[in-house]
């Protein structure tokens, strides 16, 4: 009876939990050959949610797919590359760490920033 029991309990809980998180950005740096800024707007907003395998959210997540690879502290490693652009995540401790290398436009450039995360998964 119990094995039928955990049988209909494992099909009915998802296979992998997903996490939401309300960041705030703390700092941001842009490099060019043409200079550096730092933008006037700093404490943006930021929301994402990680399933281990993909990210959805707002503004620095423009790949269809990243290798993303999970910390013993839950946090993640994660690239995606294409033809436009390079990015490279790293979360650890409420910290999410983001560097884009953007190859298009006038003058290519280097941006990195630092954002502040809250998990705000609703169970």
């Amino acid at each position: 009876m119990i094995k039928y029991v955990l049988i209909l309990l494992s099909s009915a809980l998802p296979a992998q939990a997903s996490i939401s998180f309300a960041c705030t950005e703390l700092d941001r740096v842009s490099l060019s050959a043409e200079g550096s800024m730092r933008p006037v707007y700093e404490g943006r907003p930021l929301n994402f949610t990680w399933d281990e395998d993909d990210f959805s959210g707002d503004d620095i997540f423009y790949h269809d797919a990243y290798s993303i690879n999970s910390s013993d502290d839950g946090g993640f490693l994660a690239f995606a590359e294409n033809s436009d652009r390079s990015d490279l995540f790293s979360f650890e401790n409420g910290t999410l760490m983001h560097t884009e290398i953007v190859k298009y436009g006038r003058a290519p450039s280097i941006q990195s920033q630092v954002f502040e995360c809250a998990d705000v998964t609703k169970f």
